[in-house]
């Protein structure tokens, strides 16, 4: 009889995975998996009953069918979720419990929404419409399940989770009603229940499909020897660098750094800053906190978290030198490309559930495994519980997503047994918004104006209103050949591509004396930015050289390289912070400086650019108050007193109605959507007589994941530029259609390289010069429409004959 129930065909092998092996093997993978003890049950339950529907007969059916045709077998999509769902309803007299599971069954094939934004109608009520058949399914489903079992289990799984329950509401109860949302983190907790669920489910399938024994993830016990391990090479290393360094009262600063973030490690809170300049070691600092607190409180993971790229690289690698073993870290983000078949397969493991103890990957990847709705986002969620995260420029953290993130983060430090660490020389006022705050935070390095000090390299003057009205590009173009004879480098950084390629074709017309002219821009690919970065660093290491770099605010955070002059067009108090990163970085110079101009209206056109904006305003209204009362910001316009003032006149300027992320097509926004649900909530009413819904999560998940995009594209379209010969020969590869798919996706993977987004408006201008390569969807640039020094341009380089 527990043969009788197919969950599973291997069409090529004709293999056979019994429903019952199939349901203990996902229920051993989720007990065995979860972070959280008190989840343990609940999440028996969930894998349990997940799968119930496929007893029904024709889904039994189409299984056999693909016994007997293999691949050709015809595809059918056949729910089988929503028996489970209405299952665990009637099983449970408790409906909150019934609702979180019931939810995570109903989503394991995709997110849903608890009430359905247009007809009004609950999740369950939709489902149990649409089961016909749930009576023949839940007798077959007992005859392979014991009904006693699973009772027993309900029981301790809804005891459990009354704890949590009663947890959340002391949480919620003992903060000030700014900093929580309490149906936001029970949906959270449903997300982390379905993550669970999803993971355990995919894992027990690909373990089957491939002949493989279940996956078995590292025990607490082998994480703690890796983590002491680690640390003593960490030890090691510091010391090396100590003895073979040079005494300076600046090392004396980042050792007092460091030494603060071993002491923060010892104790028990659960969300730190690390406020300190650039050049003051918090990659390293924050390490020795992660490390020590890893081994104190026994943690699953270590999380260093970036928002961009070329900063990620950069620190992941300093993160392999000071921790030794490379196999224990796993780098997560679209430009790692393995050569070797059998690494490409260990990698995408690995990145399917972040299955290794230290994980450097991106703010974007962290966000969507948060928030997107994609079931291989949500699959890795539960890996950030009992772990600890470093987010490095945390002020990078997209304005729309504040709120979402400071909940987030609430979440997973509260209920998680999670810790977090806030990196930034300019922290963002995270607790001072109208609500959605993030709750009460320790600073690790507290002599944060000590440290400015001591690390300052650069002066910032304001030269906004040096022309009335701002400045036209010939004003730009007269005020950066003065900077640049009297400091012979200087980088200019302004807010728009436009606007850098026109200072950067008006300054070649120049006499320059020789001058090392540079452009940069995300209109160039990321190779051709990697080379340039790699060739402007040559240049800089000769103080002699004369250079000028035209640049958009792509080289404001990590990129390490030094001027002498850097000239800001008007932005946000943090970016020019971030700016001045890049100006005197070494200490070449006794002090380097740092002019904010302001550019015409008609000249950088961000009206639409509503972040933007907003900054430039703070910004605004932040220098006129420091030019009237310089003592109240220690007369420097970068100190924290500044940073702070700077973020209360942002966020005021912004309005909650961006930092709540808000939704394109409707009136709402997603942490709405995500907590209360409002208009959910309204419409069914509107549907059910003006009763109030009885069930426990009313988020409308779906509609939220579909909204949720960290980088807002916009109908941003990818092109390939054929850079140099690698690019040219990866674009040949695939044109001649005879790869298979595995090939095929590692060439792509290449090429993101050699890739390039551009506007709808960019597209259409360029028509002519885009061809598709086959039926792979890749749009390729014709060579004529891309230049080296500035990226894709809208006409030919000069003598080519229009096609």
């Amino acid at each position: 009889m527990e043969e009788k129930y197919i969950g599973h065909v291997n069409s090529e092998t004709k293999e056979i995975q019994s429903l019952k092996e199939h349901l203990e093997n996902v229920r051993y993978l989720a007990e065995k998996n979860c972070p959280l003890e008190l989840f343990r049950y609940i999440a028996q339950v969930t894998a349990l009953i997940h799968d119930m529907g496929k007893t029904r007969q024709e889904f039994q059916d189409y299984m056999n069918d693909i016994l007997e045709h293999g691949e050709y077998a015809i595809r059918h999509q056949i729910d089988h979720s929503s028996a489970g769902g209405l299952l665990i309803e009637d099983m449970s007299k408790f409906r909150s419990i019934s609702s979180l599971i019931g939810t995570a069954i109903y989503a394991h094939h995709g997110l849903q929404d608890c009430i359905d934004m247009e007809s009004g109608a609950g999740l369950a009520e939709k489902r149990r419409v649409k089961e016909t058949d749930y009576e023949e399914i839940k007798n077959r489903y007992f005859q392979i399940v014991d009904k006693k079992e699973l009772h027993d289990l309900l029981v301790q799984a809804n005891r459990d989770w009354q704890k949590i329950y009663q947890h959340v509401k002391e949480v919620v109860g003992d903060t000030q009603s700014s900093c929580v949302d309490k149906e936001f983190y029970l949906g959270m907790y449903e997300r982390f229940l379905l993550s669970i669920l999803i993971d355990s489910d995919w894992s027990d399938t690909a373990s089957m499909m491939n002949g493989e024994m279940l996956p078995e993830r590292m025990s607490a016990e082998e994480t703690l020897r890796i983590w002491e391990c680690m640390l003593t090479h960490y030890r090691n290393y510091m010391d090396d660098m100590k003895q073979h360094g040079t005494y300076s009262p600046l090392n004396c600063y980042r050792e007092e750094i460091s030494d603060r973030c071993y002491e923060a490690s010892q104790e028990r809170k659960g969300r730190y800053r690390l406020t300190v300049p650039t050049g003051a070691g918090k990659t390293l600092s924050s390490l020795r906190f992660a490390l020590n607190r890893a081994v104190k409180e026994k943690k699953q993971h270590i999380f260093y978290i970036s928002p961009y790229n070329s900063v990620l690289e950069q620190n992941a690698d300093e993160i392999r030198k000071a921790v030794g073993n490379e196999s224990y870290i796993l780098e997560h983000h679209c430009n790692i490309v393995n050569e070797d078949a059998v690494q490409e397969v260990i990698y995408k493991n690995l990145t399917d559930n972040w299955d290794c103890p230290l994980i450097a990957t991106t703010a974007v990847q962290l966000l969507n495994t948060l928030f997107s709705g994609d079931k291989s986002c949500i699959r890795r969620m539960y890996s950030l519980c009992n772990s600890i995260i470093v987010f490095d420029e945390v002020q990078a953290i997209p304005a729309k997503c504040t709120e979402l993130f400071n909940l987030a983060v609430n979440f997973l430090t509260e209920f998680c047994n999670t810790t977090v660490v806030l990196c930034s020389a300019t922290q963002p006022s995270l607790a001072s918004l109208p609500q959605n705050n993030l709750m009460e935070c320790r600073e690790m390095a507290d002599r944060s104006e000590t440290y400015a000090e001591a690390f300052r390299r650069v002066g910032i003057e304001d030269k906004t209103d040096l022309v009335p009205g701002g400045m036209l590009l010939d004003d730009l173009k007269d005020f950066t050949r003065e900077a640049f004879r009297n400091y012979k480098q200087v980088l200019v950084i302004v807010n728009t591509k436009k606007l850098a390629l026109e200072l950067y074709e008006s300054l070649k017309q120049e006499d320059l004396e020789e001058c090392a002219l540079f452009h940069l821009s995300t209109n160039m690919c990321p190779a051709n930015r990697e080379d340039m970065l790699t060739e402007i660093k040559g240049v800089l290491h000769d103080r002699k050289k004369p250079v000028i770099c035209v640049s958009t605010q792509l080289v404001e955070a990590g990129i390490d390289f030094s001027f002498g002059c850097v000239i800001r067009s008007l932005a946000g108090l943090d970016s020019i912070v971030q700016a001045a990163g890049r100006c005197n970085r070494h200490k070449e110079r006794k002090m380097g400086i740092v002019y904010i101009v302001k550019m015409a209206a008609d000249l950088e056109r961000i009206g639409r650019m509503k972040e933007m904006t907003a900054a430039q305003d703070a910004c605004k209204s932040f220098l006129l108050q420091f030019h009237n009362q310089p003592d109240d910001f220690q007369n420097t316009p970068d100190s924290k007193t500044a940073v702070k003032q700077y973020y209360r006149l942002y966020y005021q300027k912004l309005g909650s109605q961006i930092t709540q992320y808000p939704c394109s097509q409707t009136e709402t926004s997603l942490v709405e959507l995500l907590g209360k649900n409002e208009a959910g909530v309204r419409q069914y009413a509107r549907h059910h007589d003006g009763q109030q819904p009885a069930f426990l999560l009313r988020q409308a998940f779906q509609t939220a994941g579909k909204e949720f995009e960290v980088i807002s594209e916009d109908g941003k379209v990818s092109v390939v530029a054929p850079y140099n010969e690698e690019a040219r020969a990866l674009i040949a590869e695939l044109e001649t259609g005879k790869k298979g798919l595995a090939e095929q996706k590692q060439i792509l993977r290449k090429l993101q390289r050699y890739t390039v987004s551009i506007s709808p408006t960019m597209k259409e201008k360029l028509r002519n010069a885009l061809y598709q390569v086959g039926d792979t969807g890749v749009l390729v640039l014709n060579d004529m429409y891309y230049n080296q020094e500035t990226g894709v341009q809208e006409n030919p380089t000069q003598g080519f004959l229009d096609f």
